[in-house]
């Protein structure tokens, strides 16, 4: 309906199905039973007035309208086409260092280790250092993480 609508005013059959789809609404949560719901509705499709059609609705609440979620009114704009948000960059070369260190470290130091407990059970005599060829490869990819830029 109209904010500024006359009691006498005739209304449209837009404004009939807005009111019929109020006391559908209301009927269905439970504020209207079935004997009142179908006693409004005859009485809204006798109607010919905007004066016959508010006692209706006159003790139903208002018209619950779209509410936009509080996630999406938060949330940041998007950019511009063809532009791209800034990057944090982090820290690559230590990151990548990092997991060279843990994981590959790991194997090497042990495998020194088993080297080591040979050679004590052995009596001291002391086997071919073959961890070396561990050590070799992760020297080399250590060496190569301090000189790249990023």
């Amino acid at each position: 309906m109209p904010s500024s609508y006359q009691p006498h005013q005739r209304f449209t059959e837009a404004d009939r199905d807005k009111i019929a789809g109020r006391l559908r609404d209301a009927f269905a949560d439970g504020r209207l039973d079935q004997p009142e719901f179908s006693r409004r509705l005859d009485d809204l499709y006798g109607a010919q007035t905007y004066g016959q059609l508010e006692p209706l609705v006159r003790d139903l609440p208002p018209v619950r309208t779209y509410q936009t979620p509080a996630v999406v009114e938060n949330a940041q704009p998007a950019p511009e086409p063809g532009t791209f948000p800034e990057r944090k960059k982090e820290n690559q070369p230590q990151r990548n260092l990092q997991g060279l260190l843990g994981g590959f470290t790991g194997v090497v130091v042990i495998n020194v280790m088993i080297w080591f407990v040979i050679g004590v059970a052995n009596g001291g005599h002391w086997p071919n250092f073959w961890p070396v060829w561990l050590l070799i490869p992760w020297a080399l990819m250590g060496m190569g993480h301090f000189g790249k830029r990023r």
